[in-house]
C-alpha cells in the first residue's frame, strides 16, 4: 500500500509539472533591432527617433511592453500606423524590447527654435484658417492638435517646404488597401464646370472632393467629362523662400510642442 501511495505521489507531481505553463524565453533586443529596421524604420527613422512617424525611443518604458506589442500587432485605427498581423508575439516582443533599450532621459529630442515665436508666426501666416488646434481653426487641412506626437521635426519641415510631396497614407490594415490622404483631384463636369479639391471619399462610381473653402462636392463618375489626380499639388502654400531658416525652426518648434491633452 505504501508503495502504491509513493508511486501515485510521483505521478501526481509529474503531472503537475507538465501542467505548469512553460516560461517564455526572454525578449531579444538585438533581434528586435533587426525587425525594427526591416519593418518600422521607413516611418520612424533608422534610429527610431522619428520621421514620418513619431519618435518611439523608450516608448516601451512609457507605455509598457504589452501595450507596445498590441500596437504593433493591431495598429492604431484612424492613423497611418498599420497592423502587422503576420508578426508573431515573440517578434513583436523583441521589437518592444529594442525600443525599451533607449533611456528616455538621454533621448529627449532637442528641437531648434523658439516655440513662442513659432506660435506667433503660425497665427500671422494664416495657418489657423486651414488647420484646427484644440478645436479652433479651419477644416481644410489636417488637425494639428497632436502633430508633435505624430511626426518628427524633419518630416514637418519637409512638408512646409513641399506640402504636396510624400503625402501620408492611411487604411493600411490587413484588409484595407492603402489610401493616400489629401490627394488633389480635378473634376470637370460635362457642362465644363471644373472643381479642384482634396479627395475625402471615393468608390467605383462616386468621388467627393473638398475645395479650398472646405465645401464638399459629390460627383457621379459616369457624369464627368474628366477626372484626374494632381500629384504633388496642395492647397497649402510652400514656405520655401517665404520664411527664413530661423523662422522655419521656430514654427517647427511650435508644431513639435503640440502633443494634445495630457
Amino acid at each position: 500500500m505504501a508503495i502504491l501511495t509513493v508511486s501515485a505521489l510521483v505521478i501526481c507531481q509529474a503531472a503537475a509539472q507538465e501542467a505548469q505553463p512553460t516560461k517564455a524565453a526572454p525578449a531579444d533586443p538585438e533581434q528586435g533591432k533587426r525587425l525594427f529596421e526591416q519593418n518600422c524604420s521607413d516611418c520612424h527613422g533608422a534610429d527610431a527617433g522619428g520621421d514620418e512617424g513619431p519618435d518611439v525611443r523608450g516608448v516601451s518604458g512609457r507605455l509598457g511592453n504589452a501595450a507596445v506589442v498590441t500596437i504593433i500587432k493591431r495598429g492604431i485605427p484612424g492613423t497611418a500606423m498599420p497592423l502587422f498581423p503576420d508578426m508573431s508575439e515573440k517578434d513583436a516582443a523583441n521589437v518592444a524590447a529594442f525600443l525599451g533599450t533607449f533611456n528616455p532621459a538621454t533621448t529627449q529630442e532637442t528641437v531648434k527654435g523658439d516655440a513662442k515665436q513659432g506660435e506667433a508666426l503660425y497665427q500671422s501666416s494664416g495657418c489657423a484658417a486651414c488647420h484646427i488646434i484644440a478645436g479652433q481653426g479651419g477644416v481644410v487641412g489636417p488637425e494639428l492638435t497632436r502633430i508633435g506626437a505624430m511626426r518628427g521635426p524633419g518630416s514637418l519641415k519637409a512638408r512646409m517646404i513641399d506640402p504636396g510631396a510624400n503625402l501620408p497614407e492611411n487604411g493600411t490594415g490587413f484588409y484595407a488597401s492603402k489610401w493616400t490622404e489629401y490627394l488633389m483631384f480635378r473634376a470637370v463636369e460635362k457642362n465644363g464646370h471644373a472643381v479642384e479639391g482634396m479627395r475625402v471619399s471615393e468608390d467605383s462610381f462616386t468621388i467627393d472632393l473638398k475645395d479650398a473653402s472646405g465645401k464638399v462636392h459629390g460627383f457621379w463618375k459616369p457624369d464627368l467629362r474628366s477626372l484626374h489626380a494632381e500629384a504633388g499639388k496642395s492647397f497649402m502654400p510652400s514656405f520655401k523662400g517665404a520664411l527664413s531658416a530661423e523662422q522655419m525652426d521656430n514654427l517647427t518648434a511650435y508644431l513639435m510642442s503640440l502633443k494634445g491633452a495630457r
